[in-house]
């Protein structure tokens, strides 16, 4: 069971490193201006939503490879 835990661990924390490193690629758009707000449109907003939504993703995963680590602790050996 602990060898189980272990490989969780590490495929939830290599795909939380995919999310990330997904989420940093590229750069971001220049940020327009506009008179009354911004558009929902605006391509600077689209990438930084897009890339809020893959940290979720990632931070998600994150928390399952370290509940995999702290479950390991709780299993005898």
């Amino acid at each position: 069971m602990a060898q189980v835990l272990d490989i969780g661990a590490a495929i939830f924390a290599f795909v939380a490193a995919f999310f990330w490193f997904w989420s940093a690629r590229g750069e971001l758009p220049l940020k327009a201006t506009y008179w009354d707000q911004d558009l929902a449109t605006d391509p600077f907003y689209v990438a930084l939503r897009f890339s809020a939504q893959l940290n979720r993703w990632a931070a998600g995963f994150s928390g399952l490879s370290a509940l995999c680590v702290g479950a390991k602790l709780l299993v005898p050996s």
